[in-house]
């Protein structure tokens, strides 16, 4: 039987709570924490309830103790919807973490809502309780014990991932140059909405390569977890590819 949402229903619910904090600072408590109602504590495991609440109670449909992360991987192999490890993870699935910065020794302490899947070597996920917010991370598979799949309404074999047209070459990207592959760029920024950068009309593709270009190009750089030179603006091959395979909303 399927769950009445989708993925996407799911993680839009979830990126409206983005930066959601504390109310004080490292008191665990929130409106989520209120909602769920066991009182203050951590609360990763309350928010994938929060954001699944208006369409599916994890509390009725998997476990009763769901705020407790290995109460929530006991819950999903009771249904049958547990895959440990983390092959085959995708969007919308409920990634369990063992991290290494916290206490305790439980098998898991940490979940979220997967977003994406960067890269073979790590997955971004949408998480409560991450430096005492509501945040978009990207992490290691290494951290992941597994995942639950939900059932969601509609499930099927996921489209396959877009093909990303050849590297034209970092040349073609030169502040102020023209060239046809930055219109190219910019309509997958466009797609992808990185456009914060704009002359005030809204941010349009065309062949120059400008400074809103540059910084659009940074911004979504930082949202792969890059820094430094790795988020310079400049599009070199693994930029080039995600513009172009990452979807829309995920």
């Amino acid at each position: 039987m399927s769950w009445p949402t989708t993925p996407d229903r799911v993680i839009s619910r979830a990126r409206k709570d983005l930066g959601l904090g504390e109310s004080p600072n490292g008191s665990n408590h929130n409106r989520i924490t209120v909602a769920y109602g066991i009182g203050d504590g951590a609360w990763c495991a309350m928010a994938v309830w929060f954001w699944f609440r208006p369409d599916v109670d994890l509390r009725k449909e998997i476990t009763s103790d769901w705020a407790y992360t290995p109460s929530g991987v006991n819950g999903a192999r009771a249904h049958g919807l547990w895959h440990p490890g983390h092959a085959g993870i995708r969007k919308g699935d409920v990634v369990f973490y063992k991290t290494p910065d916290s206490e305790g020794s439980d098998f898991v302490n940490h979940v979220g809502i997967v977003t994406g899947v960067p890269s073979s070597t790590t997955v971004r996920s949408i998480e409560g309780n991450t430096a005492n917010i509501v945040a978009e991370r990207i992490r290691p598979v290494g951290w992941i014990v597994g995942y639950m799949r939900p059932p969601y309404a509609g499930a099927g074999t996921p489209k396959p991932t877009p093909a990303a047209p050849p590297f034209p070459g970092t040349a073609c990207f030169q502040l102020g140059k023209t060239n046809p592959a930055v219109t190219m760029l910019d309509r997958q920024l466009v797609r992808l909405g990185y456009t914060r950068h704009n002359d005030g009309n809204g941010y349009q593709p065309g062949p120059r390569f400008t400074t809103f270009t540059r910084d659009n190009v940074r911004d979504f750089q930082e949202a792969q977890g890059w820094s430094g030179d790795d988020a310079d603006g400049y599009p070199g091959p693994e930029t080039w590819r995600r513009l172009f395979t990452t979807r829309a909303g995920g």
